[in-house]
């Protein structure tokens, strides 16, 4: 689960990693815990801000197909 970044936070759960806009959250060598992703997408927080956007779906990119080879009989 991946998401961006919306305001810059300091991300208690990640040993006080600071996560600034446009980043993607969760950083290198760290989960998303689903629980704190709901929260941080609210503004249900002593600073009345998401900080966090919506999930990014990361679908595997599918290699393209290469045309029919035709005969030349």
């Amino acid at each position: 689960m991946k998401c961006p970044v919306l305001h810059d936070f300091i991300e208690k759960e990640h040993k006080g990693l600071t996560y600034q806009k446009g980043e993607i959250y969760p950083k290198t060598g760290f989960e998303a815990d689903p629980k704190r992703v709901a929260f941080l997408q609210t503004n249900k927080n002593k600073y009345k801000m998401v900080f966090l956007g919506p999930e990014i779906n990361e679908e595997p990119k599918k290699p393209k197909k290469k045309p029919p080879k035709t005969s030349d009989k």
